[in-house]
C-alpha cells in the first residue's frame, strides 16, 4: 500500500517490464519516460513527428531505447498510439502535446478505439502536505453530471484501481453540501443510495473491502472533530481515502484548490478503457507526468 508519492518513486521495481505508449510525444513526456526508464520501465513507443521527437529523445539520452512511429498529424498520432495498445504493445497510454479532443476521439472510436463496454472515469491521486496517506477523488475530470447508475460505475472503477495499489480497505465518502438527505438536493439522494448499494453488497466482489458513507460535507470528510461537533456518527470521518464527488465542477474545484492553495501534488488516470490512460495537461511538468505514468503502470499490472 502506497502512502506517498516518494514511496512510488523509490520503488525501483514498480515499473519493471512495463510498456508505455505516448501519443504526440513532446519534451515533457519524453523527460517523464526517461524518469520511468531509470526506474525499470521496459519499453516506450512514441507516436508523432519523427523530426520533433528524435532530437528530444537524443537530448534525454534514450533514443536507443525507444521506438518512434511517425505521424503527420496529432489525430494520426493518437490513432497510431491507440492501435499500438490494441496490438498489446503497451500497459498504459499517455497524451503528449495534442488536443484532448483528438486524443479522446481515437480512444472512443467504436471500431478501432479502446472501449471495453465500461464507463470511462477519472481518478485523481493527491498527496496533501500534513496528511500521511494518499487521497483519491473521482470523478474530477471526465463525467460532467453522472446519475446514480454512472456513480456506481465510477466508484467501481476507482475501487478496483485503488485495490491494485495494495489497499485492503478503502474508506469512501460520497460528498454533498450537507449530511441531510433532501429530495431537492439530488447529490444527497444519490449519496444515500450509494450507501444502500454498498450495504446490499454491490461492491463485495472487489478484491478489497470498503466502507461507504454519505451524504457527507467536506468538513466531516476532513475531520472527526467536525463530525462529533455536528452530532454525526461516522466511522470514516478524518480517515477518508476516496471522495466521490457529485459532479465535475465539485471535483475540479476540490482538486485544484488542494493543488494551488495547499501545495498538494497530484497525478491522475482515466479508468475503464482497455488500459489505464494518462490524460494530463499539456502544461504539466515532467515529474507530474511521470507520477501519473507510474500509477498507470502499477494499476495496469495490479488489475491484471
Amino acid at each position: 500500500m502506497y502512502k506517498t508519492f516518494v514511496e512510488i518513486i523509490n520503488n525501483s521495481g514498480c515499473l519493471t517490464g512495463s510498456k508505455i505508449v505516448v501519443a504526440a510525444a513532446d519534451k515533457e513526456s519524453i523527460d517523464a519516460v526517461k524518469l520511468a526508464m531509470e526506474r525499470g520501465l521496459g519499453h516506450a513507443i512514441f507516436t508523432g513527428d519523427m523530426n520533433v521527437i528524435m532530437p528530444e529523445a537524443e537530448k534525454a539520452g534514450i533514443s536507443d531505447r525507444i521506438e518512434i512511429i511517425h505521424a503527420d498529424s496529432p489525430a494520426s498520432a493518437a490513432a497510431l498510439a491507440v492501435q499500438s495498445i490494441r496490438d498489446g504493445r503497451g500497459n498504459a497510454l499517455m497524451k503528449g502535446l495534442m488536443n484532448t479532443t483528438d486524443f479522446l476521439r481515437a480512444i472512443l472510436d467504436k471500431e478501432k478505439g479502446l472501449r471495453t463496454g465500461r464507463l470511462l472515469s477519472h481518478l485523481a491521486v493527491m498527496e496533501i502536505p500534513g496528511e500521511n496517506h494518499l487521497s483519491f477523488c473521482t470523478d474530477s475530470g471526465f463525467n460532467v453530471a453522472p446519475d446514480l447508475d454512472q456513480k456506481k460505475k465510477i466508484l467501481r472503477n476507482s475501487l478496483e484501481a485503488i485495490c491494485s495499489l495494495g489497499y485492503k480497505h478503502v474508506n469512501v465518502a460520497c460528498v454533498a453540501a450537507n449530511e441531510k438527505v433532501d429530495p431537492h438536493v439530488p447529490s444527497t439522494v444519490d449519496a444515500a443510495n450509494l450507501v444502500k448499494a454498498w450495504e446490499k453488497g454491490e461492491f463485495d466482489d472487489l478484491p478489497c473491502a470498503c466502507t461507504v458513507e454519505g451524504p457527507m460535507a467536506m468538513d466531516v470528510v476532513a475531520s472527526q472533530k467536525a463530525a462529533e461537533h455536528k452530532g454525526i456518527k461516522s466511522k470514516i470521518a478524518g480517515k477518508v481515502d476516496l471522495t466521490l464527488v457529485p459532479n465535475i465542477e465539485c471535483g475540479n474545484v476540490h482538486c485544484k484548490t488542494l493543488v494551488h492553495y495547499c501545495n498538494a501534488q497530484m497525478a491522475g488516470l482515466v479508468l475503464g478503457a482497455l488500459v489505464p490512460i494518462v490524460l494530463v495537461s499539456r502544461s504539466d511538468p515532467a515529474e507530474s507526468k511521470f507520477l501519473s505514468m507510474a500509477l498507470a503502470c502499477i494499476v495496469s499490472g495490479g488489475m491484471k
